[in-house]
């Protein structure tokens, strides 16, 4: 079982994930990349090991010049960070499309940080037509090629199934992970899971077994407090969930790309590699930049509520994001229709701690007098 030392320096290390990652991890190449579409699997197969580009807290003042005050944090921070040098390590950056703001970020980079190998890789975004899986299987075999030319490095299939394999292998100790959610705090949980994201996986799947190792003799924690799911984009900042640990709340369940999303779906490793990646990523529950009639956002949400038995929903979602607040309203008024509490949060890149604090209080409160 993994200790409270080892869980701290876990939170620690997600708090500033590229200060020293080279050194963390000797002889592994990272290369970056910002949306979970991104197929790790791939790079992986490359040679490299893929490192998530975070949304961090931080004073930004270069990228000022090449983005506007109302693109998102996670564009401004991650450009910010590449300005100044602090993702020089990287052997390239990887721009799935996934919204009009990164997909512009991909110019950006390109003529801002010329020294960046800058690799764009189209998706499609209505995963119901006829055409989506040919298209994204001659995207993901453009991508091994560019990958090849770029940097000499040979994409066997063996190397792909065997990279196909150790992420399926991190996908299954995720479920069993989340299957045993309640022996954490919110906040333990949301950094075991962000870990894999930003650390090779090799090294993850260790923590992670290490992490379930004698669970079925350790005991649940004792909080019965109010039960909630964070639904949104991605979920960057230990503030949230650390704050509904201190409030006495309970998080039971997340529709979030840094959270359940992220390992949604197992890859079939005796199918051909690249169409099998391509059908994982036309199964899995879509967010709200894809569109799919087969998972309509608002029946995943009331599934995931009856499931957890959560008694309400706090919306995590980055300002200026489009797409996430386009579905947060159509949430929003299926919730309200069936008297489903829930709670809008907006981040940015500092969030203000007094005032986050106290509606996070005061919707607990809520929940708590709701079933009083």
């Amino acid at each position: 079982m993994v200790s409270e030392q080892d869980l701290q320096q876990v939170t620690q290390f997600v708090a500033h994930p590229y200060r020293d990652w080279p050194v963390r991890y000797p002889g592994r190449r990272a290369f970056g990349y910002l949306c979970a579409y991104a197929p790790l699997e791939v790079l992986h197969a490359a040679g490299f090991a893929p490192v998530r580009l975070m949304q961090l807290s931080d004073t930004v003042t270069l990228a000022d010049a090449h983005l506007p005050s109302f693109a998102c944090a996670l564009a401004r921070t991650a450009t910010e960070r590449m300005l100044c040098g602090e993702l020089d390590f990287f052997a390239g950056i990887l721009f799935a499309h996934t919204c009009d703001t990164l997909q512009c970020a991909t110019d950006i980079w390109r003529m801002a940080g010329p020294h960046f190998k800058v690799i764009p890789f189209s998706l499609p975004t209505v995963l119901s037509s006829p055409y989506a899986r040919t298209y994204w299987v001659t995207e993901l075999h453009r991508l091994a090629a560019v990958l090849e030319s770029e940097f000499g490095l040979p994409l066997t299939d063996d190397a792909l199934r065997a990279s196909i394999a150790l992420y399926n292998e991190q996908r299954h100790l995720l479920t069993a992970l989340y299957a045993h959610r309640g022996r954490f705090t919110a906040e333990q949980l949301w950094s075991l899971t962000l870990a894999g994201t930003l650390m090779p996986a090799e090294e993850h799947n260790a923590l992670l077994q290490s992490s379930l190792h004698g669970m079925e003799v350790d005991s649940k924690m004792a909080c019965e407090g109010p039960a909630v799911i964070l639904v949104g984009a991605v979920l960057d900042d230990p503030t949230i969930p650390r704050l509904i640990d201190e409030l006495g709340g309970r998080v039971v369940g997340d529709d979030l790309c840094t959270g359940s999303r992220y390992f949604d779906r197992l890859v079939d490793e005796m199918g051909e590699p690249f169409v099998a990646l391509a059908d994982r990523c036309l199964q899995r529950i879509p967010c709200p930049v894809k569109h799919d009639p087969a998972y309509p956002r608002a029946q995943r949400l009331l599934d995931l509520l009856r499931g957890t038995g959560a008694q309400g929903v706090v919306f995590v979602l980055p300002k200026f994001c489009d797409p996430h607040a386009f579905d947060y309203v159509l949430l929003s008024e299926v919730l309200d229709d069936l008297k489903v509490p829930h709670l809008l949060i907006e981040t940015e890149i500092t969030l203000p701690m007094g005032q986050l604090r106290t509606r996070l209080q005061a919707f607990m409160e809520m929940l708590r007098d709701s079933v009083a």
